[in-house]
């Protein structure tokens, strides 16, 4: 339970008849943040889209960005060891390094440490949806479309398009840890963005239908036990994997690690 006494919030705890009272946590200053302004932005949804029984390439849709606040970096072991020890955030694997991101997370615990966040800056944290990552990635953002050939008529076109992707995203794996400024700042002032850790997005996995020319999505629905992650490509993986390597990528080429950073809606 807790008390305003003279103008400093406290917790009360009763142990038999004594009560103790301790001061609740000061606040917690808010991590460094790059601004992306409001815009428009080109963006394909993330799933798997039918045209009759062939899957193809959903549309890139043209959609209103609105501003937000990203981290520059990925949420640290230090910065994830504060939300454990103060019991809001599960435990993971850590060699203690500040200046290493936290991976070996799953959605589950990168969403405990958003609301940790939150609460304690008085802000309002939480993972980017895809289209949003896409957006604080800028140039290293990676388009998953196929060519017109493989959207064709023709379904092997697609299988063999697919294959040789997966060929050479699988030969770029990267399986060192470096610390969070290793792969440097791209044009938006962001790090890391699309080095060796994928980071989770809100997103859920979608399941659509296009119209016969493929120019319209015309039903489409989302399935919340797979999120997308994005790094140096896009994957699906489970909500509750926290290494994808070891099975749990439910479409995609596995990432190498997984961590996330946090977005806030723009406060000015």
């Amino acid at each position: 339970m807790k008390r305003r006494i003279a103008g400093a919030s406290l917790v009360v705890a009763t142990l038999g008849a004594v009560a103790v009272l301790w001061p609740a946590p000061s606040p917690l200053a808010a991590p460094e943040t790059v601004h992306l302004a409001a815009a428009l932005q080109d963006y394909r949804p993330a799933g798997e889209f039918r045209q009759g029984t062939r899957v193809i390439d959903a549309p890139p849709l043209q959609q209103t960005a609105s501003a937000f606040d990203i981290m520059k970096y990925h949420v640290t072991e230090a910065d994830y060891a504060l939300c454990v020890a103060e019991d809001a955030c599960p435990a993971l694997p850590s060699k203690g390094r500040k200046d290493f991101a936290q991976t070996g997370v799953n959605f589950t615990d990168a969403t405990a440490y958003a609301s940790w966040l939150s609460a304690r800056t008085g802000q309002s944290w939480r993972l980017p949806t895809d289209a949003e990552w896409l957006r604080a990635a800028a140039e290293r953002g990676s388009e998953d479309g196929f060519s017109a050939e493989a959207n064709g008529t023709d379904p092997s076109r697609r299988w063999i398009a697919a294959y040789l992707r997966e060929v050479e995203l699988r030969g770029e794996a990267d399986l060192d840890a470096h610390p969070i400024g290793n792969f440097g700042v791209n044009t938006a002032g962001v790090a890391n963005m699309a080095g060796n850790i994928w980071e989770w997005t809100e997103t859920c996995f979608q399941n659509g239908t296009l119209s016969p020319d493929g120019a319209a999505i015309l039903t489409q629905s989302d399935y919340c036990g797979v999120r997308a992650v994005q790094g140096k490509h896009r994957a699906f993986v489970i909500d509750f994997i926290r290494d994808a390597r070891s099975g749990g990528c439910a479409a995609g080429v596995p990432p190498d690690y997984l961590g996330f950073r946090l977005v806030r809606d723009s406060i000015g």
